[in-house]
C-alpha cells in the first residue's frame, strides 16, 4: 500500500533494483500508517549493512527501517551496528530471554577446605576457595547441543549491554534449590561437569574428593535490550 513512498525515500542510496523490492515489500508489509522520511544516517548505515547480512539479520533492519518510517520514532542509531554484532543465535537467544522475562542461569564451583595462616598467637581457621568450572549453563541449547556457542552469545549480549546476568548471593548446593528449572539445567550438564571435574582433578590432584557447589541465577533484559527488541522483531 506504501510501496511508492517506500521506493521514494530509498532511492537516494542507490541500490540494486531486486535489493530495492525486497526491502520494500519487507517494509511495507510491516507499516500501517503514512511511512515518513527515515534519518538519513540511520537509514544509511542500516540499508549499507543490509547487503552483506544473512536473513536473520536482514529481518531485524526492515524492521528497524518500518520503525524509522514511523511517525515518532524511537529507533536508536546504535541499533543497525547492535543487529550486525549479533548471528542468528544470538538473536534467538535475545528473543527468548525477551519472551521468558528471565531465562536461569547455573554456574558450576569446586569447593576446598584449606587452612589459613594466622598471626603469631592467633588460630589458623579454615577458609574455602572455590574454583569456577563451568559457567552460564542455560536450557537453552542449539540443536547440535554446542554448549560453547551459547556460551559466546551470552558473553556477546553481555558485551552489548543488552542482557544482565544476576547471579544468587549464596551458593547453593542442587538439593536446596526449590526450582526445578535449575535440576533440569544441571541434569543437562552433568556429563560435561563431570567431565570437567575430572580432567581439573586430574591436573590438580589436592582437589580430588572436594565438593561440587552451584550457584544459580537468572538472565534478564536490560532496558537497553528492552527497547531493542520492541522496535526489532
Amino acid at each position: 500500500m506504501f510501496e511508492q513512498q517506500i521506493t521514494e525515500y530509498l532511492q537516494p542510496y542507490g541500490m540494486k533494483p531486486a535489493v530495492q523490492e525486497d526491502i520494500v515489500a519487507a517494509v511495507g508489509s510491516r507499516l500501517t500508517q503514512q511511512p515518513c522520511r527515515p534519518d538519513p544516517a540511520l537509514a544509511g548505515n542500516l540499508l549499507l549493512q543490509y547487503g552483506w547480512a544473512g536473513e536473520p539479520q536482514k529481518q531485524r533492519y526492515t524492521a528497524l527501517l518500518a520503525a524509522a518510517m514511523q511517525d515518532g520514532s524511537t529507533v536508536h542509531p546504535a541499533f543497525p551496528s547492535l543487529v550486525s554484532q549479533m548471528d542468528e543465535t544470538d538473536l534467538t537467544l535475545l528473543d527468548a530471554i525477551g519472551k521468558q522475562g528471565r531465562m536461569p542461569v547455573l554456574d558450576c564451583y569446586l569447593s576446598r577446605m584449606k587452612k589459613s595462616s594466622g598471626f603469631t598467637g592467633k588460630p589458623c581457621e579454615d577458609v574455602a576457595t572455590s574454583i569456577e568450572l563451568v559457567t552460564r549453563m542455560t536450557a537453552f541449547l542449539p540443536a547440535d547441543g554446542d554448549y560453547e556457542r551459547i556460551q559466546a552469545a551470552i558473553d556477546n549480549l553481555l558485551r552489548l549491554h543488552l542482557v544482565d546476568i544476576r547471579m544468587y548471593a549464596e551458593r547453593q548446593a542442587l538439593e536446596d534449590m526449590q526450582d526445578n528449572r535449575y535440576e533440569d539445567i544441571y541434569l543437562l550438564f552433568q556429563p560435561v561437569v563431570d567431565e570437567t571435574v575430572k580432567q581439573f582433578c586430574d591436573r590438580f590432584p589436592q582437589y580430588r574428593e572436594r565438593s561440587v557447589r552451584l550457584q544459580a541465577g537468572n538472565l534478564t533484559l536490560t532496558a537497553l535490550g528492552s527497547r531493542f527488541l520492541r522496535v526489532c522483531k
